[in-house]
């Protein structure tokens, strides 16, 4: 652990984490991973909750190779991951060496849970694309192992877009205008569910905000910054004048069919929406296209909102060096071969490879697109820009309920979005401020 993140443990130790802990200490494991006999191999731990082909893997790893056993301990889901780790960390007794990412990686380096294991990472930062490097990384240093985020990337219903003599937009302005058009025929541009802050999470990101940001000893807060007002800017347009709907995720079959309907002409969304798009929209299906997200007027070059978060090592596992063994054949052609689904013969996306080319025709329903092998395209370069970091802070838990809260309300026209940007902003200042967690609030 560097100086740096030493300190800003320190100052976080009070601070109610996803998990409603203080900061654990690091002291070496008991029951933790062993080592075997010395003339064998290394046995980890592993946990997670892929019930689906997470001790597949394991076992593929483990036959593939005498160094390293990994036991793969399947977790009941992301919650009781939770409880479980919460436990062990507590006890110091049967600490695992690799466990799925469940909460924000910043909570595990606060907590003192996640190892800075920067040296074994470094050394194989070539098998990785830039996203899943930048996500495993805080305070520049590698807490977490580099196991990808889902770039995101625009699809739109080509029937609604040419019935309305709408051009497929490549900007947020081109968005909004094409919004405009589309209004007067009574067609959405898209949806923004009152309960899911996501878009403006992602145009934020994408913009290049940075919420929070670790400053020597102390954590700088600013959800006010250029970068995040123009993505409000494009929200706020979006919300006066009236161009989207607000279907709520939690039904999910009036979700599909209004999607469905051609009254809604295009959604943002990543590579794992995609088979349920396919069974759920019987309608529309075969006039989709995939194209890349639309980008700030002033970008550089292409960027994609995606985040991840990264499976960590904990403090007390002896052997990071195994775990990263088994964490870098699973880049390998054999290693994501052993994650094919055995009922459905599907693939798991090898979304933290620099070039998933290889393996992107399998996520790609058939018809459902206008263009398979565009869609194909489309998807790669989404992953290729993604952009995997976006420093959620060290009270995460707190204070992301209450953005919740603040964008339904600037969603139903209740406040403006940067009204609630300002509210959340405060409110993650009073949170700090009571756990005794050193901040500053940018200029």
């Amino acid at each position: 652990m560097n100086t740096t993140t030493r300190r800003l443990v320190g100052a976080g130790a009070a601070a109610a984490t996803a998990l409603g802990l203080a900061a654990c200490g690091s002291g070496e494991a008991e029951g933790g991973d062993t080592t075997g006999a010395a003339s064998g191999p290394v046995t980890i731990e592993v946990w997670g909750w892929n019930a689906e082909t997470g001790v597949q893997i394991a076992d593929a790893f483990n036959a593939a190779q005498d160094d390293v056993q990994v036991e793969y301990v399947l977790q009941a889901s992301n919650t009781a991951t939770q409880t479980n780790f919460r436990n062990v960390m507590t006890t110091q007794q049967g600490i695992p060496c690799l466990v799925q990412g469940f909460a924000p990686l910043t909570t595990m380096v606060v907590n003192g849970w996640a190892q800075d294991v920067t040296d074994v990472v470094t050394a194989s930062e070539g098998l990785y694309n830039e996203g899943a490097l930048a996500a495993a990384k805080v305070a520049d240093r590698y807490y977490g192992v580099p196991t990808g985020s889902d770039g995101q990337f625009l699809i739109v219903n080509t029937a609604t877009f040419e019935q309305n003599g709408v051009e497929i937009p490549t900007t947020w302005d081109e968005f909004l205008d094409a919004g405009r058009v589309l209004k007067t025929a009574g067609v959405d541009i898209t949806n923004l569910a009152g309960e899911d802050p996501s878009t403006l999470l992602n145009l934020a990101q994408q913009a290049g905000a940075e919420w929070f940001a670790i400053d020597g000893d102390s954590w700088t807060v600013d959800f006010l910054d250029d970068a995040t007002l123009e993505g409000a800017e494009v929200v706020q347009q979006l919300i006066d004048e009236d161009l989207v709907s607000n279907q709520t995720y939690q039904d999910k079959p009036a979700l599909y069919s209004y999607f469905d309907s051609g009254k809604m002409a295009s959604t943002t969304t990543q590579w794992w929406s995609l088979t349920g798009y396919q069974t759920n929209f019987a309608q529309s299906a075969g006039s989709w296209r995939a194209v890349q997200i639309p980008q700030f007027a002033d970008a550089t070059t292409p960027v994609t909102p995606g985040r991840a978060t990264a499976s960590f090592v904990p403090q007390g596992c002896e052997n990071p060096e195994a775990v990263m063994a088994f964490v870098d054949w699973q880049t390998t052609a054999e290693g994501i071969e052993a994650g094919r689904n055995a009922e459905t013969a599907a693939v798991g996306f090898p979304v933290q490879i620099p070039d998933p080319s290889p393996y992107v025709e399998e996520v790609v329903p058939e018809g459902f697109f206008v263009d398979a092998t565009e869609a194909g395209d489309v998807i790669v370069e989404a992953q290729g820009a993604a952009i995997g970091k976006f420093e959620l802070g060290p009270n995460y838990d707190s204070w992301f309920p209450e953005l919740q809260d603040q964008w339904g309300k600037a969603v139903a026209g209740q406040i403006t979005v940067e009204q609630a940007l300002e509210n959340v902003q405060e409110f993650v200042v009073g949170d700090l401020e009571s756990k005794g967690i050193s901040y500053t609030v940018a200029d």
